[in-house]
């Protein structure tokens, strides 16, 4: 019941989406659109998947943010299948670009946000793990093919280390 709701708010949102978009104007539609999508929208609900995912280890000691109870297991599925539904605004032709390469990131991002809703739905650490790695592998992918300045090497790690 709870992931049905789940599909039926995402796809809501996927629809007022679309339904916003098509009444905007050309000049609506630009490149920094995508940019807000991607950064706020796209990002802000990755960063959630991978912070299920997190493992952390400092001075301090080890940290996990592994679900550990019933609601967080289903906050970590909502968090995937938002991702899932989100990938279907990227369809939107305000943000599909016309090339076989962006339809297969698409693809294959969408098939790891499902594969991460399937894994916290099972309570599957290992398998959401993966799967949080796949997204993250599909996003870098889909950078250094459309836009590869984003993905720039880290700094030089200072002397020591």
């Amino acid at each position: 019941m709870k992931i049905a709701l789940a599909l039926l708010f995402g796809a809501l949102a996927c629809l007022a989406g679309a339904n916003a978009l098509a009444g905007a104007s050309l000049n609506d539609q630009s490149e920094l659109q995508i940019k807000e999508f991607m950064g706020h929208v796209m990002q802000r609900n990755a960063e959630q998947i991978w912070q299920w995912t997190a493992e952390e280890t400092d001075l301090q000691g080890e940290r996990s943010g592994k679900p550990v109870t019933d609601e967080d297991w289903e906050n970590a599925e909502s968090d995937a299948l938002t991702l899932q539904q989100l990938s279907y605004g990227l369809e939107h032709s305000a943000y599909g670009i016309p090339d076989v390469e962006w339809d297969r990131h698409l693809a294959s991002f969408r098939a790891a946000a499902s594969a991460s809703a399937e894994a916290a739905e099972r309570k599957d650490y290992p398998a959401l793990q993966k799967a949080g790695d796949r997204i993250n592998e599909q996003c870098v992918a889909c950078h250094l093919t459309f836009k590869p300045e984003i993905e720039a090497p880290p700094p030089p790690l200072p002397d020591g280390f």
